[in-house]
């Protein structure tokens, strides 16, 4: 780009019209030109791209973008006050605008012994008085000392939410819950609200030694509370005692609303607490793990928030230049707004973090998935792409074939774990290792492919396989050193740190949500009809649903 193009008069130079012209001049350049094989300056530019932090690497190398366009990138992320809107975001300012709250999930895993930014002292206090709570509970499951209604030990913990009360911990269950020498309590997640998940526990696991976790932030979501009220029945019935009695001894409850656990009929003791400043999606790390804990064990827990605030601090601190959050945001917010590609795969090469994408999902879609700004404008480009994916090595045998020889263009994260100790005999350990080295060869020669198309085919290969590979998919690799409560931990504050940065970029509020509630009313009212209480006299007349409601009424009779 020429130095006119750039002028930064006052009045002309704009850094989102800087970025749409540099844009235009890269879509000329593929990203076979910009990787340039051999040559020195592709070397130094891969070097420029790549950033790490503890034991996470982020090499964004295969992005469609220079050095140059980082600098861009920076220069918009200051215009738009990353900087000061982060400070307010760690001093407890209410950067929750439409709710009128704060956003202070940090606190939920800020240490006790170290000073947390003024403006946070009392959350972070607050949160470290519930942990307290939690690790007491998890010591009592550990120990033996928590008995059901009959005075059995418990063995099984049975987790009921939905959304953010499910995802994160059902991730981190799957991820740290490798071998089963690392469980200290069986722990089952219970989310879909028409009872699938519910119903084969209630086949096997023993009704005297299985403690629920309702885990809710509201203790109104429909979803949740039929799944406990089933739950809760299959205890009553199974163990020949009233359900007053099982909620007193085989329910916790996990809240920010104490007064309704109360009125659920959830003894004090049992209640963990959490303020409405930590959303939904966002709770993992407050007492809504507790089920991790328990699956777990308190070290492994307090490991997995060491590392989610090890980044809270890379990302107060560290230069916008070096920012692992504000560099993954900015490429994410490049690939969306500027080269105009709408969605973005989430490719992990290791089977435990199946759940990944999942969790990727609500964080991202949920957070910024608005064409709403903060000063009540539309917003005249899109904001969240739409995100997807699966395990890499699955994904490979199913849509791979359409993004390397289909017609669309998509921008990916492929997150892989370099190493992986296991305790075996010496025959599986070469076994294992070997795997291990097929997955990784599996995920760097994808993102090359990605990068690359027919480019990356070998000279020796050509005129002897298909061609036609688009390529030009850009994609940045995280690599953890190992897949561990530290790594996966910095791992999701990595991401939901990207999701503010990106929402100041947009100037949205990532945390409200208020596209879900319209369908949940309409369903309540339909429900209604559907177990003949009412008319559906509250939903909005169209002869499809009125068609489909005949239909299945004559199939259920």
């Amino acid at each position: 780009m020429n130095s006119s193009t750039l002028s930064r008069s006052p009045r002309t130079y704009s850094p989102v019209n800087a970025l749409y012209a540099h844009a235009e001049q890269l879509q000329a350049h593929s990203l076979s030109d910009l990787l340039g094989c051999d040559s020195s300056s592709a070397q130094q530019r891969a070097s420029a791209l790549a950033f790490t932090f503890g034991s996470l690497h982020l090499d964004v190398s295969k992005q469609r973008i220079t050095p140059h366009t980082l600098k861009l990138l920076i220069d918009w992320a200051h215009s738009c006050g990353v900087k000061e809107k982060r400070q307010a975001l760690f001093s407890g300012q209410k950067v929750n605008i439409s709710e009128r709250r704060e956003a202070l999930h940090m606190a939920a895993r800020w240490p006790k012994h170290k000073t947390p930014p003024k403006g946070m002292e009392a959350a972070a206090t607050f949160c470290q008085q519930q942990q307290l709570r939690l690790a007491g509970m998890v010591s009592r499951v550990h120990e033996g000392r928590w008995f059901g209604a009959t005075g059995q030990a418990i063995t099984d913990v049975v987790h009921i939410g939905v959304g953010g009360s499910d995802l994160g911990p059902k991730l981190i269950s799957e991820a740290l819950a490798d071998r089963p020498s690392h469980e200290k309590v069986r722990v089952h997640y219970v989310s879909t609200m028409d009872g699938a998940q519910l119903l084969p526990l209630m086949e096997r696991l023993n009704p005297a030694t299985t403690l629920l976790v309702l885990a809710s932030k509201s203790f109104t979501t429909a979803d949740t509370q039929f799944n406990v009220r089933t739950a809760l029945a299959w205890l009553s019935e199974a163990l020949e005692i009233d359900i007053s009695t099982i909620c007193h001894h085989q329910l916790v409850g996990v809240s920010s609303k104490p007064e309704k656990m109360t009125a659920f009929g959830i003894p004090e003791a049992h209640q963990l607490v959490f303020k409405d400043w930590i959303g939904g999606r966002f709770s993992l790390w407050s007492p809504i793990g507790v089920s991790v804990a328990m699956q777990l064990g308190m070290e492994q827990f307090n490991a997995l928030l060491a590392g989610a605030h090890a980044m809270d601090q890379h990302f107060l601190d560290a230069p916008l230049e070096e920012n692992l959050p504000t560099l993954l945001a900015l490429v994410g917010a490049w690939n969306c707004q500027f080269l105009n590609i709408p969605t973005h795969a989430v490719l992990p090469y290791d089977g435990r973090l199946k759940s990944l994408s999942a969790y990727l999902q609500q964080l991202e879609m949920e957070s910024n998935g608005k064409s709403v700004g903060l000063d009540g404008r539309s917003v005249n480009h899109a904001t969240c792409p739409i995100m997807w994916g699966d395990v890499g090595p699955n994904a490979q045998h199913a849509f791979y074939q359409l993004l390397h020889q289909g017609g669309h263009t998509v921008s990916a994260d492929f997150v892989a774990v370099a190493k992986r100790d296991v305790v075996a005999t010496d025959e599986v350990s070469r076994a294992l290792c070997a795997q291990e080295q097929l997955t990784l060869a599996n995920c760097l020669a994808q993102s090359q492919l990605f990068a690359l198309g027919d480019d990356a085919i070998p000279v020796s290969l050509r005129g002897h396989m298909a061609q036609g590979y688009r390529g030009n998919h850009p994609n940045s690799l995280l690599l953890l050193q190992e897949l561990n409560p530290w790594s996966i931990g910095a791992l999701l504050a990595l991401y939901e740190h990207k999701v503010f940065v990106q929402s100041v970029l947009w100037n949205l509020n990532p945390f409200d949500q208020p596209g879900v509630e319209l369908g949940k009313q309409l369903a309540t009212s339909l429900y209604e009809m559907l177990a003949g209480e009412t008319l559906a006299h509250n939903n909005v007349k169209d002869p499809s649903t009125e068609q489909l409601l005949c239909k299945i009424n004559e199939w259920r009779q």
